[in-house]
Formats: C-alpha cells, sequence, structure tokens
C-alpha cells in the first residue's frame, strides 16, 4: 500500500461526506423548510447511512480487500452525490411529497436524499483500515489513523464548505463537483498496487483472546460517542448567549470538535494495545475534562481574557480552550477498543466496522435526545454534567474488567462531582426561564419599568411587552408595521400574517386595537409562544392563532392565495435570518398570498450603506414586487448605521403619508446585484463582516 495514496483517498472521501452533508439542508429547504426538525432528520439519517455503512463495509474488507473494490465503492459515493442534485429536480417537477403530511414528510425525504450517499461513503473506511493492518498488533494504530485522517478530512470539508464553496457556488454545483471528485479518487484507487503483504492464510492464524467482549466494547463507544454528540450541539446554545450565532460560531465548533476528534484518534491508535489501564484513563480523563468545561465556561466566556481577539479567534480561542481536551481524550477511545476486541486478524475488517458503526449510532441517539430531548427537559449545564456522566459509565465498564481500587475511587469522585453538579444546575439557579430546541429563553424585568419585561431569545432582546398594555410597541419597526395593519383595517379588518412570532408584540397590538382584525402567527419554537402566554400576559381571548411551523412551509402548505392583507417577516435571530426565507423563489410564493395591493414587511438588522445581506434582500425582492423601499420613523435614519431596517415589498407604490405621519422612506443608496435562490443564498457570508462588528 502506498500510504500518502490511501490518506488522500480517505481524506477526499471524508471531506466530501461532510460537503454533501452541509448542502443536503438547502437543497431540501425549498420542501420541507429549514427546522430544527429539519437538521436532526438530515444528521441522523447520515449518521444511520454511516453506520449501516461500516457494518457492511466491514464484511466487504474481509471478503475483498482490494484497490479494485475501494474504487467501486468511490463510484457508488460519486452516482450516490448526483442522485442528491437530481431528487430535488424530480420533487420539483412532480410534486408527489405534497401528499405526505409534513412531520411524514421531513424524514422520508431526508432518508431518500441523505441516505444512500452516507452508506456509500463510509463502505470505505473498514476496506482502508483493513488494507492499512498488517497484523493483530497494528489493527487498532491503523484505525487510529484511518479515523483521525478521516475527521481530519470532515473538518477541512467544513471550513471549505462554509467559508469558500457556499459563498462562491451554487448548491447544484456544488454537489456535481464532489461526484466529480469521487469520480477522480476511485481512477486514482485504480493505481494502487493490488498485491498486499499480509495475505488471507497468514492472517487467520494471527488469533488472541480479546480483552474486551464485543457487547462491553459496544457499550463503551456508545456511551462516548452519545456524549460526545451531546456536548457539541450543547456548546452551540451555550455559545449562542455569549458569542451569538453565525457561521463563525457554527464553524468554530464543528472544526474544533473534529480537531480534538482527529487528534485523539491519532493518540488512541499510538495507545492502542496497551491494554486496559490505558483505556480507563482516557474515560476517567475525559469525564473529568467535561466537568472543568463546564466549570470553567462563565468564568472564560464572561470575563476580559479574550477580548482583545478579533470574532473568529474569540470563537476559536474559546471552543478550543473549552472542548477541544475532552474531545480530543474521547477521540481516544475507539481505536484502543478495537485493539482490546479484536480477536483474529481475518475479521479486523469486520470488527473496526462493526464498532465504529455502534458509535456512529450512539452519535445518532445522541444528537436526537440532545436535539429533542436533554436540552429541552434538563437545560444546557445539566446536558453536559449528563456527557460527563456516560464517560464515567464507560469508565466504569472498564474498571469492572480491571478491578483497581484506585479506578474505583477515581470514578466514584466523577459521579459525586457529578450528582452534586446535577442537583445545582436547576432553572432557579441558571436565571433561565425556558430551554428549547432553538433557543435560550429568558424573561426579564425592565429596569425602572416594573409592568415591562423583555423577551431575550439567546443574546437577542426580541421584545420589549408591557405586561399591562397590550398596545406597547417598544420597537420603531413595530410601530412601521402596525400602521400598515391600521391603514389595512381603514378598508375591510385587517388580515396580518406575523412570521417570527417572539413576544407576540405586534399580533396583540394588533388583535387589541383594531377590532375584528385577523391575525395569524407563523413561530416555529412552540417555546416562545408558551413562554409569551405564561409569563409576557399573552391573552387567547384576543383570538390570535398562532402555528408552530417553519415559515416557509407556512406559506406553501397553509397559506391560501388572495389571503393577507400584510405580512411581516421578523424571524430574526440576532443577526441573521434563515436564508430559505429570504429567496425569490420563496418570495414569488408568499406573494401569491397577499391579496391586491397587499404589503410585505421585511425586517434585517443590517447595515446598508457596508452591509450586504440588506442590499440583497433589497435586489431580490425587487425580482418579484413592482415596488421595494426601505421604511423608517427615525428622523435621525443614516444608511451607514447598523440597525434594524424594514423594507417594504409590494406590487401598489407606498405614499407614506396616508400610513402614518411618522413613517417615511429612507434614502435610497446603491445595492449589489446579488439575487438570493434556493440554489445560492450563502446569508451568513453575507453578514460576517457585521457580525464581526457587533462582536468586536
Amino acid at each position: 500500500m502506498v500510504i500518502g495514496h490511501v490518506a488522500a483517498i480517505v481524506f477526499f472521501a471524508n471531506a466530501s461526506l461532510l460537503v454533501l452533508q452541509l448542502v443536503a439542508g438547502r437543497l431540501l429547504a425549498p420542501f420541507i423548510g429549514s427546522s430544527l426538525e429539519t437538521w436532526t432528520a438530515i444528521i441522523g439519517v447520515f449518521l444511520m447511512g454511516i453506520a449501516a455503512g461500516n457494518v457492511w463495509g466491514g464484511r466487504i474488507a474481509d471478503r475483498d480487500p482490494s484497490p479494485r473494490r475501494l474504487a467501486t465503492l468511490l463510484i457508488l459515493g460519486a452516482v450516490s452525490a448526483a442522485w442528491m442534485v437530481l431528487l430535488p429536480l424530480l420533487l420539483q417537477s412532480k410534486p408527489l411529497h405534497t401528499l405526505l403530511p409534513l412531520r411524514l414528510r421531513v424524514p422520508v425525504l431526508a432518508f431518500l436524499e441523505c441516505f444512500p450517499s452516507a452508506v456509500a461513503l463510509s463502505l470505505i473506511t473498514p476496506l482502508v483500515i483493513r488494507l492499512g493492518s498488517g497484523s493483530l498488533a497494528t489493527a487498532g494504530r491503523a484505525a487510529g489513523r484511518v479515523f483521525a485522517i478521516g475527521t481530519l478530512g470532515c473538518l477541512v470539508g467544513n471550513y471549505f464548505t462554509g467559508f469558500v464553496l457556499i459563498p462562491e457556488f451554487g448548491i447544484r454545483s456544488i454537489t456535481l463537483l464532489t461526484a466529480a471528485l469521487l469520480l477522480l479518487l476511485s481512477l486514482s484507487a485504480l493505481a494502487l498496487p493490488s498485491s498486499q503483504a499480509n495475505d488471507t492464510n497468514r492472517c487467520q492464524a494471527q488469533v488472541q483472546m480479546p480483552l474486551l467482549s464485543m457487547p462491553v466494547a459496544y457499550a463503551i463507544v456508545f456511551c462516548c460517542s452519545f456524549g460526545g454528540m451531546a456536548l457539541e450541539l450543547t456548546a452551540s446554545r451555550m455559545f449562542a448567549e455569549s458569542l451569538g450565532i453565525s457561521l463563525y460560531t457554527w464553524t468554530g465548533i464543528i472544526g474544533v470538535m473534529l480537531a480534538g476528534t482527529a487528534v485523539g484518534n491519532t493518540l488512541g491508535g499510538w495507545l492502542a494495545g496497551r491494554g486496559l489501564p490505558t483505556l480507563f484513563i482516557c474515560l476517567a480523563v475525559a469525564a473529568s475534562l467535561i466537568i472543568i468545561t463546564l466549570i470553567a465556561y462563565v468564568p472564560l466566556t464572561g470575563s476580559r481574557i479574550l477580548m482583545p481577539l478579533g470574532l473568529r479567534w474569540k470563537i476559536i480561542a474559546a471552543t478550543f480552550l473549552l472542548f477541544f481536551p475532552p474531545m480530543l481524550a474521547l477521540g481516544t477511545i475507539s481505536p484502543q477498543v478495537i485493539a482490546l476486541a479484536v480477536r483474529d486478524f481475518a475479521h479486523v475488517g469486520r470488527t473496526a466496522g462493526a464498532i465504529y458503526a455502534v458509535s456512529t449510532l450512539g452519535a445518532i441517539v445522541g444528537t436526537f435526545a440532545t436535539g429533542f430531548t436533554l436540552i429541552s427537559t434538563f437545560g444546557m449545564y445539566r446536558t453536559v454534567i449528563i456527557a460527563a456522566g456516560l464517560a464515567g459509565i464507560a469508565a466504569l465498564l472498564v474498571y469492572a474488567r480491571s478491578q483497581k481500587f484506585w479506578a474505583l475511587c477515581w470514578v466514584a469522585c466523577i459521579w459525586a462531582i457529578v450528582s452534586v453538579g446535577f442537583y445545582f444546575s436547576s432553572p432557579a439557579t441558571t436565571g433561565i426561564t425556558l430551554e428549547t430546541n432553538y433557543f435560550t429563553i429568558r424573561v426579564q424585568e425592565i429596569p425602572d419599568e416594573p409592568r415591562k419585561r423583555g423577551l431575550r431569545l439567546d443574546s437577542l432582546t426580541h421584545s420589549i411587552v408591557d405586561l399591562d398594555n397590550p398596545q406597547f410597541l417598544f420597537y420603531s419597526h413595530e410601530q412601521v408595521q402596525f400602521a400598515f395593519a391600521a391603514k389595512a383595517h381603514h378598508d375591510h379588518p385587517c388580515r396580518l400574517l406575523v412570521i417570527g412570532g417572539g413576544g407576540y408584540t405586534l399580533p396583540r397590538a394588533v388583535a387589541t386595537a383594531l377590532t375584528g382584525a385577523s391575525v395569524d402567527v407563523v413561530e416555529i419554537d412552540p417555546g416562545v409562544t408558551a413562554v409569551s402566554y405564561s409569563h409576557l400576559a399573552l391573552d387567547r381571548e384576543w383570538g390570535i392563532r398562532d402555528y408552530a411551523l417553519d415559515g416557509r412551509q407556512f406559506i406553501s402548505e397553509v397559506a391560501t392565495h388572495d389571503s393577507y392583507d400584510v405580512i411581516t417577516l421578523d424571524a430574526v435571530n440576532d443577526l441573521s435570518v434563515p436564508g430559505h426565507l429570504l429567496t425569490r423563489e420563496f418570495n414569488d410564493s408568499l406573494k401569491k398570498c397577499l391579496a391586491p395591493g397587499g404589503v410585505y414587511l421585511v425586517t434585517v438588522i443590517d447595515n446598508p450603506q457596508r452591509g450586504r445581506l440588506w442590499q440583497a434582500t433589497v435586489k431580490t425582492l425587487e425580482q418579484s414586487f413592482a415596488h421595494v423601499q426601505t421604511l423608517t420613523i427615525r428622523r435621525d435614519w443614516t444608511a451607514d448605521q447598523l440597525d434594524v431596517q424594514i423594507i417594504y415589498a409590494s406590487d401598489t407604490p407606498i405614499n407614506a403619508s396616508t400610513v402614518g405621519r411618522d413613517v417615511r422612506v429612507a434614502p435610497s443608496i446603491p445595492i449589489s446585484d446579488l439575487i438570493l435562490s434556493d440554489d445560492y443564498a450563502p446569508v451568513d457570508n453575507l453578514m460576517s463582516g457585521i457580525f464581526r462588528e457587533r462582536y468586536k
């Protein structure tokens, strides 16, 4: 085997896997939206495919470990990548998916889109481990090396996709380029020498008594992968409050997690075969480091230690200091477990594939459990503690085999800290009103205003509510929106649709001030709506209809033609708006739901002079509406100022004087030629400069 050649194949195959995972959500967004359920389904299906591919690939590896078979698997990966472009085109031409209810459609389309490529590209790992192992003694080292190179490929694929591919290319082009890369890799695999130094008869003679039974091995890697995935997802929720949510945040978290895993895999391969005590130490260290991460989180992110750094370096530094060490420790486990569980060399591929599959299964369960249950039930701090407890369970399983007294003492200390930490990290201690799958929600008192409350979603104070006055509107953009609703109400009862409910300030003002008005609210997070009713004096007697849906799915499947006089898009999450709600295709669909003369009001947070998202949003709206302008009620409005911008879009020209004496059209400034589409909507990249400016 040519080590560098094989390493390149593993690297690029795994990079392709992550590229396809990142673009899958955008390819499917027009059909299933971009909600937590969407991304959880996509990640879950990819992990399912990885698990299935490793099981099947392990059998292939032991039966036919040849370069020709490797080339065949890479061709299969290229075909499955091309399928990811073909399926959305088929759905556009024949929308049979609309026959399925949305909750069923999300997993079905995610499975059809993602499972083939996940399986095909995961068949490669066990085969390369088998090809790279010369004996039982080197099986764990080969596994660690392959895992490390594959994880490094995922790391580069993550950064390259987020910072280069998505800003520069359309989603379909990226997917087809990935398919082409896999075809080139298949050709290069055919150039590998076919003769192997380890023939089958000699390999079958290499037999040892495993130190770990397969059930115990499975349990250890399952717990570690579950804990690692829980830690990664929870990291995003923790940083949302201190560093916001952006492309930088997600890329920093994923990148550091993958880097820690890659280094851990390498170290684990070097430690493989050194016995149960070494494995126990790695597990106990991992549990201890997770606990230290939780203890250090608030002092580190709340101090001025990282203040001199720019945003990107601040995110990388915080993520590295907090999460790199525990992920490194968790990354050492799988190679060691493979070395301790393998029985004979003839089944190295099968054993490695099975253990890696169970590890992936742990990541699947960890993803779904954390995304749907753990954070919303226990909160982000307790979820981190649970991750430490799982590593402690795995350490206890190893202790049961080694029977070392010092090991028992270490495990006892870990579980004592876990128990105490779980008890004291209650919502009453953290000051969090509710943690959901989308936000950390805090209802905060306003200084010197005892009857007013602020609704804080992660790092953004989304709404200010007066508990005694439902018609109170604190933000200027809400006052502009209300003015248009009131104007429409002059002719007939206003029909208002609000996409992004938050504290329901505009809906409650319209419902109580404009008698007979019809108000529909689409709020993707049912927890936000629940808090508005329980803590912010929202009253069901006002007749506001709320829908817990993605805005795009509501427009395409619930709203009817000519059904609204005013539609507002206020789905701002910190500095960003979900990209699939800003595209030309979405605007065209939404326009059909407006009554003749209806108005669409879009809210973004940007600097019009220097921010590229505002300019792209305006240019895209101009493709669907005859009249597009920026509105304000501020006399001191300037183009070179970061603020909430409200954009008017309609086929009817605006006459600000008929809307309200305080509403005026902002001065025009030159805009870019970028038009956002379902194929090309790099909203995070467009806001990157403003995001750096705000969090510098």
